[in-house]
């Protein structure tokens, strides 16, 4: 009878032991499935790229696109365009890898006094130039930001631009809708705080639902641009960056001409 009583009484310590083993272990897994839940509800936002040109090095002597010390906004490079090649279109571009149909692009830039400067597209081809493939197509000529359409009147204002200053312009390209939204200032507070240029439309509609390529173009210039902290991202809410950014990932530029 003892030698039961003993038994019984091992056996709910036992139960206690694996009870107070296992409550623990109940707790936690609650846990990680509960923050897996709140972070799959908050969509994230892929940067596809971002550079301050500091770690760019001169492709060759005779590229119109060459890091510079001389005129820079944050670190201690920027990007120097500039062509006076009036039959060779210069391209410098990256292939962006996204799924999401609205993408952002932020950057800052500078254009000294003169006419034509440099143009900036986002196309939806999948080679690394296509006349035809559809996105915003923009370009600061003569104090003005026009974009062009192969449509109607081929070049549209969208804003004047003060030239030999840095200002800071923010893209937003819907690849399904096939238009943009054109935010400018003379600071990214500013830009974001200003009233959009809404439904400009792309150059030619998309051919795909969402952008492969990101592409500056460098002809017949004679204003020099400038280019520094250089970002594109999915969707279009502003993404989070620091004033003065310490952390600028490096960018492959190709380079391409086209007779």
């Amino acid at each position: 009878m003892q030698s039961m009583k003993i038994d019984s009484k091992a056996k709910r310590n036992a139960n206690k032991r694996s009870f107070c083993v296992k409550k623990p272990r109940f707790i936690v897994v609650i846990v990680v499935i509960f923050s897996f839940i709140c972070a799959q509800s908050v969509p994230a936002q892929k940067i596809l790229i971002e550079t301050g040109f500091e770690n760019h090095t001169q492709p060759h002597e005779e590229s119109p696109f060459q890091p510079s010390t001389k005129i820079v906004k944050n670190g201690k490079k920027s990007l120097e365009i500039f062509s006076e090649v009036e039959h060779q279109l210069h391209i410098s571009g990256h292939s962006l890898e996204t799924n999401e149909s609205i993408v952002s692009l932020e950057f800052w830039v500078y254009v000294e006094k003169g006419e034509q400067s440099f143009a900036v597209s986002m196309h939806a081809a999948e080679k690394s130039f296509d006349n035809n493939a559809g996105g915003p197509y923009i370009e600061w000529y003569d104090g003005d930001i026009r974009y062009h359409v192969h449509r109607g009147d081929p070049w549209r204002e969208i804003i004047a631009y003060p030239a030999n200053k840095w200002h800071y312009v923010r893209i937003v390209a819907n690849f399904r809708e096939d238009v943009f939204d054109f935010y400018a200032g003379n600071s990214r507070e500013a830009a974001l705080a200003s009233r959009p240029k809404r439904n400009l439309d792309f150059q030619d509609p998309a051919t795909a639902p969402h952008p492969k390529w990101f592409l500056i173009f460098a002809w017949a210039m004679d204003a020099r641009g400038y280019m520094d902290d250089l970002v594109i991202y999915e969707g279009d809410e502003p993404i989070t960056l620091a004033v003065e950014p310490t952390a600028k990932l490096t960018t492959l530029w190709g380079r391409l001409k086209r007779e």
